[in-house]
């Protein structure tokens, strides 16, 4: 009986029963949103006090660093402004009358590192010994006419300058093309150009002999250094050069002797 009296009750009640028990609910929803929020502030906080702890400490300890290294420094620098910059000469250092001197070991340099000697082998050039005997005498360089003689001390007439002066050589008449022979045996000793003899050519003969040649065409048979021998075949007659236009052509040839001019005509045989 008291079992279904208390069901009875409770149903008749079950309205409060199910209000009582929404509220109890809603209760410890709100405990429990309430107390949440608190306990989380805590753990954030926690960690950021112990974050801000530690580069606290990191801070400090690099602050203290820095002043540990500035004083060093600044001693440095009050002990280097202390002294005077030495001037170095060579292996010494010249420093202030008060101080004492430095003297400093010479740098020792590095030595190149050995490499294989090139020799390059020069092959002196000789020049044949050569002498030139008078008694031999000279042949023609060209068969002609002399136009204008020998003459070292009185003056002849030339036309084109239309002036007198002495002729240290002879000019023979020769056709332009002639072949032109070397007097004697000897060594070209070089070639050039002027007005007044044209294309000529040096040969020397030993003994201070030389011969030299002129009105040539441009076109040589010969070179610099070359041995020549007596007859042989050094060029070919050109037109007179400005200083003769009014000439016929000719071979301009001169004998030297020790650098004075010698009478070809004296030479030739």
């Amino acid at each position: 009986m008291k079992l279904k009296n208390i069901i009875a009750y409770i149903k008749r009640k079950q309205f409060y029963f199910a209000l009582f028990t929404c509220c109890l609910t809603i209760f410890l929803i709100a405990i429990l949103v309430w107390t949440r929020p608190k306990t989380e502030n805590q753990e954030i906080a926690s960690l950021n006090g112990e974050g801000i702890n530690s580069e606290t400490t990191d801070v400090t300890s690099n602050l203290v660093d820095n002043e540990e290294n500035v004083d060093i420094d600044d001693e440095e620098a009050v002990e280097t402004s202390t002294v005077s910059n030495p001037i170095t000469i060579g292996t010494e250092e010249v420093v202030g009358e008060d101080e004492e001197e430095v003297v400093k070991e010479p740098v020792k340099e590095k030595k190149p590192e050995k490499t294989e000697d090139v020799v390059l082998e020069i092959t002196p050039v000789v020049k044949p010994n050569i002498t030139f005997n008078e008694q031999e005498k000279m042949i023609w360089p060209v068969n002609g006419d002399i136009l204008i003689p020998y003459s070292s001390e009185t003056p002849v007439y030339f036309k084109t300058l239309d002036q007198y002066k002495v002729n240290t050589s002879l000019y023979i008449k020769s056709d332009v093309g002639t072949e032109v022979k070397v007097a004697t045996e000897g060594i070209v000793e070089g070639f050039e150009y002027s007005q007044e003899t044209g294309m000529t050519v040096t040969v020397y003969h030993g003994s201070g002999y030389k011969t030299i040649y002129g009105q040539l065409k441009k076109e040589l048979l010969v070179k610099e250094g070359d041995l020549v021998k007596k007859g042989q075949l050094l060029g070919y007659i050109e037109s007179p050069s400005e200083y003769h236009v009014l000439l016929e052509p000719h071979l301009y040839f001169k004998v030297m002797k020790d650098n004075d001019p010698v009478n070809p005509s004296d030479m030739i045989e």
